[in-house]
């Protein structure tokens, strides 16, 4: 796959993400996709034809269309600009290339139908994480991506902080230890 972009920022702290993660995240974007299609449902409503009842209308393959490419395009731009929708921005995880870099539009093609077909599977294609060495799902394994979580400013603050402490502490024991060495010889 191409890859374009610059790599996104923070890719010394990243590490794969969990599966309650990615679950919250999809169930806040699809609050946010619902709710985008009821506007494009009520934005629908002064096109019908007079006299008909718009609860028992059934939208005809032109309106399901236009939601699926709404769909899509709600993912894809968020996933080649940010590599976060607004539920994984929630959820502090981030879609990605292995070396750090936005995913390309085939990609995102890709990841879409999988996810969708992942989900017709009862969930199987991202419960199969679980069970993988990569711990990827079917998604990240067929657009050859992969899921990360992004750790906050605070958390990067206190694991460089962590790691300082060890360094400070590990010198002093060195010194002691090449003392007692040549104490012996």
């Amino acid at each position: 796959m191409t890859t374009n972009g610059r790599p996104f920022p923070k890719q010394t702290y990243t590490r794969p993400a969990g599966l309650v993660r990615r679950l919250g995240a999809m169930m806040y974007d699809f609050l946010i996709i619902v709710a985008i299609w009821m506007l494009l449902g009520f934005a629908r409503l002064p096109f019908l034809a007079e006299g008909v009842d718009a609860m028992n209308d059934h939208a005809g393959p032109g309106f399901q269309s236009v939601l699926f490419l709404v769909t899509f395009g709600f993912f894809t731009f968020f996933w080649r600009r940010t590599g976060q929708t607004l539920g994984m921005q929630a959820w502090r995880i981030r879609i990605q290339n292995s070396d750090g870099r936005p995913i390309s539009l085939t990609q995102s093609l890709i990841r879409f139908f999988c996810g969708a077909f992942s989900l017709s599977c009862l969930g199987l294609g991202h419960f199969w994480m679980l069970f993988s060495r990569s711990k990827k799902a079917w998604p990240d394994s067929l657009s050859e991506s992969e899921v990360v979580y992004v750790p906050s400013d605070k958390e990067i603050a206190r694991l460089n902080t962590t790691d300082a402490d060890k360094a400070v502490t590990a010198e002093p024991a060195d010194k002691e230890n090449r003392k007692q060495g040549k104490k012996k010889n």
